[in-house]
């Protein structure tokens, strides 16, 4: 049997802030199942390319070539990190994933003399890509569509600060 779930999964969603900030934090509130895996990239240059903020995964070695919980070391400190939390399909509304640009940084207690972290949070614009969805262990039901419609990513509330 074909599995059903071969439509796009890849959501995106976009947040210009027109110039220059240091963003400590991005917040997602969702109404329905948060993501099984979700990525947050930053552009310093207005969207015209992208670094990777923070993943989120299930499965991060697989859907990001990274460990699970990473040691974040001096060396590593401007580096993207995956974590498996916040990725549970449960509450199936109402849930979080918050990402502190700073949380767990070595350089983090003296940032005004950490040009590198001054520079890692730094953004002009904010990308959040949801990859993939969670599924009941349904995808592979004879109606489809039924199944295809329960699926989806919605977003309520999305803070940059």
């Amino acid at each position: 049997s074909e599995n059903y779930i071969q439509y796009p999964q890849n959501v995106t969603l976009t947040l210009s802030l027109g110039k220059k900030f240091e963003v400590t934090y991005v917040s997602l509130q969702f109404c329905s199942p948060r993501p099984e895996s979700m990525a947050i990239f930053k552009s310093m240059d207005y969207g015209k390319s992208w670094v990777p903020f923070q993943f989120y995964s299930t499965q991060c070695r697989k859907m990001y070539n990274k460990p699970n919980k990473a040691v974040i070391t001096k060396q590593n400190e401007q580096e993207a990190i995956c974590t498996d939390s916040h990725t549970d399909m449960y509450p199936l509304s109402g849930g979080l994933i918050a990402f502190s640009t700073l949380d767990g940084r070595p350089s983090a207690h003296d940032f005004d003399n950490s040009p590198v972290l001054q520079d890692w949070v730094t953004a002009t614009d904010i990308k959040v890509v949801f990859s993939r969805l969670h599924t009941f262990g349904d995808e592979n039901e004879d109606d489809s569509e039924l199944a295809r419609d329960s699926y989806f990513y919605a977003v309520s509330d999305l803070q940059v600060g």
